[in-house]
């Protein structure tokens, strides 16, 4: 028994110092393995949301009264136009006569008020517009008398001029040693006629006379407006010490403005009351603040609707999956054993402080909703983050990741060699490689622990 322990002994001491190389170099680590090739990536990402709408209404009462009837409940679907509220009509019909005849009152007190020394402030008026009438007209007849008198004299001037050349023409006109006396006669008797041609201008000349008729005109208006003008400042004089104050005629005039809107505003509220509380789209009540018969005020919360035609699947997506959601991505929905197609329609630039709802608020919205969709109800969701229609593909297990990056294993002739390579999308199963990886290359990995570089392995 000793003699075999010591064998025994001996042959395991031969294999470790032997044998043991060669088994490691020849058996290696077993490994998975697979080819890089071009293919199409299809990457979703799965979420879960409710469904919610994106657009509520709440009305209001316009006005002060009691509600006649109820025909909703919180929780009913409502189709645009269908009436939520109404108000009791006889009760409605009265106020609004009420407020009618409060309106007749305010302007028969109006118009007394205004008819009070409405004479002396007629007066008063149209001598004060007079005045400033008068004093435009004056002005103006001041600077036509200006120009007409300056034309009058301009022309007057050009011929006396002229009349004052033609004499000294004459003068001029000699007979000289080597002139013909005939032409020179002739010669003065031309110059001696337009000397007299000159003289009946000067005092007949056509735009002389009418200039001076123009001129004996405007005299005559300026002296009428002149007049005109004392008899309204005597009249402005004597009227303006029985006139209201300005003061006084303003807080009356804004009294009356104010009643006509305050009269004008709930005139036009009962008018639409009448009408009742109608919904303005589909949608679904779920609010609802007042009963039969209760009595509301002006301002008061009646109901609140939300839209079935605006309707989004709300998610809350953490910081690993944000990074590959983008507005206007497609996305599709099941809700209520239904799928619905939606695209990614807002991000919110903020983390959610609700601590039952941690994460970014994503809005799904849905392109078609219908009425079957119940608000509040929770709903699977897939967003389509990418899709690369020829991108080089590796399994996801065989991407691996340090401080410096993305890298992978790259067997060749039984051996695993370390490269770094650039990994762009990726779904659960699959990874596009970007840079760093050919085609055809094999790339490997050990389900049970990293590789290391330059590690001898084989393939399973």
């Amino acid at each position: 028994m000793k003699h075999t322990k010591l064998v025994i002994g001996t042959c395991i001491v031969l294999a470790a110092a032997v044998g043991g190389v060669s088994v490691t170099a020849s058996a290696g680590t077993v490994i998975r393995t697979a080819m890089a090739s071009t293919g199409q990536l299809d990457c979703e990402l799965e979420l879960n949301g409710k469904a919610e709408s994106l657009s509520e209404k709440t009305y209001f009462s316009r006005i002060g009264g009691r509600i006649g009837t109820v025909n909703v409940k919180e929780g009913d679907f409502v189709r645009k136009g269908d009436l939520l509220v109404s108000y009791d009509l006889e009760e409605l019909t009265l106020a609004q006569t009420l407020t009618q005849l409060d309106a007749e009152a305010d302007q028969g007190g109006y118009d007394d008020s205004k008819q009070t020394g409405s004479r002396v402030a007629g007066l008063y008026g149209e001598a004060k517009n007079s005045i400033a009438e008068l004093n435009q007209q004056i002005e103006t007849t001041e600077a036509v008398i200006i120009m007409t008198q300056k034309a009058l004299t301009d022309r007057q001037s050009e011929l006396s001029a002229r009349g004052a050349q033609l004499q000294a023409d004459l003068a001029c006109c000699t007979v000289d040693e080597d002139d013909d006396p005939d032409e020179v006669e002739r010669a003065r008797q031309n110059i001696q006629k337009e000397i007299a041609q000159n003289s009946y201008a000067q005092q007949y000349d056509p735009d002389i006379i009418k200039k001076q008729e123009e001129l004996q005109f405007l005299n005559y208006l300026m002296t009428s407006y002149k007049e005109k003008k004392s008899v309204m400042e005597s009249q402005k004089a004597a009227t303006q010490l029985n006139l209201q104050t300005e003061g006084a005629k303003d807080k009356l005039e804004a009294v009356k403005t104010a009643d006509d809107l305050v009269n004008e505003s709930k005139l036009k509220d009962y008018a639409i009351a009448l009408d009742g509380i109608k919904a303005d789209f589909d949608g679904v009540v779920t609010k609802l603040s007042v009963s039969e018969g209760s009595v509301v005020s002006s301002g008061q919360e009646l109901v609140q609707i939300q839209s079935l035609e605006d309707i989004a699947v709300v998610c809350y997506v953490n910081k690993y999956d944000i990074i590959n959601i983008e507005e206007g991505q497609s996305a599709s929905a099941h809700i209520k054993n239904k799928d619905y197609a939606c695209h990614v329609s807002r991000i919110e630039k903020k983390t959610s402080e609700d601590g039952a709802t941690p994460g970014i608020r994503v809005e799904l919205a849905v392109d078609e909703p219908d009425d079957s969709i119940i608000l509040g109800i929770e709903a699977k969701t897939k967003v389509q983050t990418a899709m690369l229609a020829y991108a080089l593909l590796i399994p996801a297990d065989a991407v691996c990741s340090d401080d410096e990056g993305d890298y992978v294993f790259v067997i060749n002739e039984g051996r695993a060699s370390k490269r770094t390579v650039e990994i762009g999308a990726r779904t659960d199963d699959m990874a596009e490689v970007a840079s760093g990886l050919q085609e055809g290359e094999i790339v490997g990995w050990d389900e049970a622990s990293e590789l290391t570089d330059g590690q001898k392995v084989k393939v399973q």
